[in-house]
């Protein structure tokens, strides 16, 4: 049985401070270890953007998590097509280097629209300030 708090809500993640609970158990997975840089700024960009996420809404919903795990992904996709470009550049074919290219550049595009999905371009609504002293809502 979970623990409830005292407004009767099932408690959520680990302990204070974790921040696995704001990933509803989505993960990008584990890369190659020779590949770990890319993991190490995979990790850093969905830092930045559950912060981002949790700053603005106050929570990580499940379809912001899948937004998140999506835009994670293709962001892995785009940094290893290009750590495979650079490595193997010298043997392969201008059409496949063209086509790296163009998987890189679609990739950006991928996370941006999953981005784009999580509304953080939008500003908050100003709350009147008056009205919620006095009444205590934000009317």
């Amino acid at each position: 049985m979970s623990e409830t708090s005292k407004d009767d809500s099932p408690k959520r993640g680990g302990q204070p401070g974790n921040r696995n609970n704001l990933r509803h158990g989505l993960k990008a997975g584990k890369l190659p270890k020779n590949a770990a840089y890319i993991e190490v700024q995979i990790n850093k960009l969905r830092r930045q953007i559950e912060d981002a996420v949790v700053g603005l809404k106050g929570e990580i919903s499940l379809m912001d998590a899948a937004a998140i795990q999506t835009a994670i992904k293709w962001e892995r996709h785009g940094a290893l097509a290009l750590r495979w470009l650079n490595k193997e550049a010298d043997v392969l074919k201008p059409t496949e280097r063209l086509q790296f290219s163009r998987e890189i550049a679609r990739a950006s595009t991928e996370r941006d629209k999953a981005i784009k999905e999580l509304g953080l371009d939008m500003k908050p609504e100003p709350i009147d300030l008056n009205s919620y002293l006095t009444n205590g809502t934000d009317q």
